[in-house]
């Protein structure tokens, strides 16, 4: 395997990590990746500036009561774009289902979105993710 072939695979193996630790329920294991001023924006807007507000709000998310307690996710599509030897963009598109909104029901829902990965001390860290839902497709 080509450096590049293996720097975009450890690239992609952060978005594959973290649909498992968010199937797992697992807020720990969804900030794996996150460096600890790492920026996060969900799909409604909310902006994190940091790496323990995210895993405030994953806990709140996934725990008892939170509408993604029983949650699936998966990367339906993604594209690496290496910047520099220790920058890259990776745009991803997936998909949630089984979120519970208030009145119980679960339903699905499709995103994009764009992650921002720095290579340091020899690991890929992400220092950025911005999340869109879809709300009206183009076909």
């Amino acid at each position: 395997m080509s450096d590049l072939a293996a720097e975009n695979e450890a690239i992609r193996l952060i978005e594959a990590r973290f649909n498992e630790a968010w199937n797992r329920h697992d807020p720990d294991g969804m900030v794996e990746s996150l460096t600890d001023d790492g920026q996060f924006v969900t799909v409604n807007g909310v902006w994190m500036t940091n790496r323990a507000e995210f895993l405030e709000l994953m806990r709140k998310l996934h725990g008892a009561g939170g509408p993604f307690r029983t949650s699936h996710r998966e990367t339906l599509e993604m594209h690496v774009r290496l910047l520099a030897p220790d920058a890259a963009m990776v745009h991803s598109r997936f998909r949630v289902s089984g979120d519970v909104e208030e009145d119980g029901k679960a339903v699905a829902r499709d995103g994009v979105g764009i992650r921002v990965v720095r290579k340091l001390d020899g690991a890929w860290r992400t220092v950025a993710v911005q999340n869109t839902d879809i709300k009206n497709r183009r076909t």
